[in-house]
This record gives structure tokens, sequence and C-alpha cells, in this order.
């Protein structure tokens, strides 16, 4: 039977404090929308009829105790699923270590199911640490994040090949394991007095920490031929290496040979290894549109591009891109995975806020439908992955205004374009032109206009001819600037 115990050992109390202050500093620093909470979760063994009852730390949280019997329940369950896996792959039943094991995986794991429905309703997800021994307790560290800031970000399929290596979905996924780690690590020590506090942890190691097992994402994946553990290593020293004083640019795509996303271009009959740091550097020089290096995880065979018109380019298709010196971000196909700057690994910024954006079109047009304001955004966040930076002009009167920039653009039959379409036509220079509906009427377009009184030499020409266009429009519109260096910026008329 489950029983409430207020405090199993003495310096509980303590210890959550000084875990949550961690929690705080680390997740924070990857997104301060996560809002992390911490609470300490204790098994009370009973090993005559093996269940081991739950109670809360209820210093810090409360909870139902339906929710333990729930969590027991479970429990038992998984238990018995991971019996007979391990069973099965062993040829014979677990015992000693590798059972306790399994007994400790399966509570984990119900524990973080049992949170679920009550997760839902308060707008959280729950992760739970492997169970410690404390005394005559087993304890774990429950983290909880805001389940709308998670959603926010890419995550990667699960790999169901190896549990043992677990692939991570994202680097915030990464990073409350590595958070984890340290919790059971930071308990032992503090109960067994090598440690007289967990605050003395480095956040920004933990997060060093994430970025590497990230980087090894493309080596747990359902390619097993892939030999990538080395990929933060050499991704940190070749962004880091200049090459006749330049810094390095480039794009190195991660793949099987012969995957159908791929186009090779240009064969090696001799690959480079990934480990030979500056011959690599030097092949970066090639970069040029349509010309990325090609690598297998171990070295660089071809070079090519993606293939546009593969229907599954993202498909266990890696890339790194070497956007400035010792700066480098990680993707999987056009969605990145975090960026790289001197070796602190960070959440890539989203480009565009939604909320700023969809203001600015309320101001600009009003009440624009669901259906049209979606496909608005998604045109407009495509823009932000063209590497070498765009344009995107929304005018109300993109119709004329395309037949009047007609000498100066690329005029086009009225399309509403996938994320493909708009980096095959954004990779020329000149702006994209749609209207509200989020159909585009042309590219290569260049801008016209007067000078504005907003002008900003320090912001480069692309944000200066579209501020300059906007503030001479008569009709309602907006510009989305894309520079070179990822940087977006929105331009709206001001107000009259």
């Amino acid at each position: 039977m489950s029983r409430i115990i207020p405090s199993h050992w003495g310096s509980q109390s303590a210890f959550r404090i000084e875990i949550q202050t961690l929690a705080t500093s680390v997740f924070d620093e990857l997104d301060p929308q996560l809002n992390p909470e911490v609470l300490l979760l204790g098994l009370v063994a009973d090993h005559e009829d093996g269940v081991y009852p739950l109670f809360l730390d209820t210093s810090g949280n409360e909870s139902s105790s339906a929710l333990f019997h729930e969590a027991s329940r479970r429990a038992k369950h998984i238990r018995k699923e991971l019996y007979e896996q391990a069973e099965a792959e062993n040829g014979k039943a677990p015992d000693g270590d590798a059972k306790r094991t399994l007994v400790l995986e399966a509570w984990r794991r119900a524990v973080e199911g049992a949170l679920e429905d009550s997760d839902r309703n308060n707008d959280v997800i729950s992760f739970c640490s492997s169970p410690r021994p404390v005394m005559e307790f087993l304890v774990c560290t429950v983290l909880r994040l805001s389940r709308r800031a998670w959603r926010a970000r890419y995550q990667l399929r699960k790999s169901d090949l190896d549990t043992r290596e677990r692939r991570p979905a994202s680097l915030t996924d990464a990073t409350v394991e590595q958070f984890m780690r340290r919790c059971v690590v930071g308990m032992a020590e503090r109960h067994s007095g090598l440690s007289a506090s967990m605050v003395d942890a480095d956040p920004e190691e933990i997060i060093r920490a994430a970025g590497r097992l990230v980087s090894d994402a493309p080596a747990l994946g359902p390619q097993r031929d892939l030999n990538l553990r080395g990929l933060w290593h050499a991704a940190n020293t070749i962004s880091s290496l200049r090459y006749e004083g330049q810094s390095s640019h480039g794009q190195l795509l991660i793949s099987a040979p012969g995957h159908e996303g791929i186009v090779t271009k240009v064969a090696f009959q001799r690959p480079v290894p990934l480990t030979d740091h500056v011959a690599v550097r030097k092949l970066l020089e090639t970069h040029q549109p349509g010309y990325s290096l090609l690598s297998d995880g171990s070295q660089v065979y071809a070079l090519g591009h993606e293939n546009l018109e593969s229907s599954v380019p993202d498909k266990n298709l890696f890339n790194v891109t070497f956007l400035q010196h010792y700066t480098w971000e990680l993707s999987y196909g056009l969605r990145p995975l975090m960026r790289v700057s001197y070796g602190h690994p960070r959440m890539p910024d989203e480009a565009i806020h939604r909320h700023r954006f969809e203001q600015l079109i309320a101001g600009a047009f009003g009440d624009v439908p669901r259906d049209r304001l979606d496909r608005l955004w998604h045109l407009a966040e495509a823009c932000t992955r063209q590497e070498h930076g765009t344009m995107l002009v929304i005018s109300e009167r993109a119709v004329e205004e395309a037949e009047r920039l007609g000498l100066q653009a690329a005029p086009i039959d009225p399309i509403p374009l996938d994320e493909k379409g708009v980096l095959a036509l954004s990779a020329v220079d000149g702006a994209l032109l749609a209207d509200p509906t989020g159909t585009v009427h042309a590219f290569s377009v260049i801008l016209d206009g007067r000078a504005s009184t907003r002008g900003d030499p320090a912001r480069g020409a692309r944000f200066n001819s579209a501020l300059r266009y906007v503030d001479a429009s008569r009709a309602p519109c907006i510009a989305v600037v894309v520079s070179e260096d990822g940087t977006v910026n929105l331009v709206a008329q001001e107000p009259a």
C-alpha cells in the first residue's frame, strides 16, 4: 500500500532546492520559456512481495495516491516486458545486477507514464531519473518543463533500434538526460558525504555534454553503417581553422552513400578522412551553390547537393553548416538542431517570432483567416532557411507590383510555393513577391523606392532596400529581410 512520507533523509529539502537552482541555470540558458520545476519522488522497498510503494517529497509538491498506484501497476507490466526482452536477447533470465537495473528502469518509465495525464492538464512534460538508493529508499528526481516550449522545437524521432544508446531528439532532450545523470551522481555524492552541494555543478558543462550527445545523433539512427562519433570534435576543429586568412564557410552533408536525397556532382577517387581536419577545411573552399561536401560519417567522398526533387529529403540526412569562425550548425534536413559557437551549443534562435509576425500581418492587412496566416508563416519561415539570405515582400497589390516591376523581376504564374519552391526561387538575387493569401507572383524582384528617414547604413543594402520600398508603398505591405549571417528583420510601414 502506498504511503506518503514527509521526509526520508535529513537534507532532502536542501538538496531539492539545490537541484532546482541548477535546473533553472541550465534550462534558462537554452530557453527561458521552459520554466523548469524539480521535485523528488521516492520508492520504499518491500522485497517480500516485490512491491515498491511510492512517496512524494511533500515539502515541494503534492500529488495523489492514485498516481502512485497507477505507477505501481505500470511498473509491474514494464518490468515483465523488460525481463522477457532481456531473456530473448541473452538466452537466459536476468539476475543479479542486470535484474536490478531492469527493475529501476521499469520504475523510471512507470513514473513518467503515470504523470502524463496530470502533465497534459498542467501543460507540462515530466522526466524521471533512474532511482538511486538512499538509506532504505530509492529516490529519483522528476523534472517538469513547459510542454508548449518543449513542443515549439523540432524533435527527431526516437530510435527503436538500441535502447542502450538512446538517440537524443533535440538539444533540450539531450540536456535533460545530462541533467538527470548529474542529479543521480550528486545525490550519491551528497548522501555519502563526498560533496556538500550540487550548486557547484557547471551548467555550461552539462550543456556541452548534451551538445556532444546531439552530435552523435546521426550515428545512433537507423543507418548503422555511419561512423560519426567524432563529429563534435571534427566540426569544432574545422570551424576554428582559417584558410588563407578566411573563416570556414560551407556545408557538410552526412548520409549513407546512395541516399536518394543527395545528388553527387564530383566523386573523389581518394576520399578524405573526416579526421584530417586541415584537408577537410581546404575542401570547404570548393563550396558554391550546388557544391557541398558529401560524407558518409567517416570520410568526405564527393561534392554534391541535396536533391530538392526527392520526396523525403530529410530522411536520415544531416548537415553541418559552417557559418563563421568557430561557429557551426547541425541540422536534420532543413531543420536546425543546434548551433555551436566557440564550443558552446545553444538552441538555434527562432528566426522569426510568430506572434510578432502575425501582429504585423494583422496591422497591415486586417483580419486574415487562420489558413492564410499559416500559409504566410510557412512562406516566411522557409525564407529564413535560405543560406545566402533573401527577401520576402507581402503586398496587397502584389499582382499590380509584379506587372509594374516586370522589367526588373521574374514574374510567374501565381502559385502558393512549398518550402522547396521557396528555397529554389530565393536562391537568386532579389525578393519574392507575394500577396496576403500566400500566393507568390514574382521572384528575383529588384525593389525600388525613395530614401527613407529610417535608413541605417550599418544594416546593409538588403535591409535598406526593403525599408525604402515599404516606406514608399501606397498599398499595405511588409517585408521579411533575411541577411547572409542569418539575422532576420521584419519591416513594416510606420503607423499613419
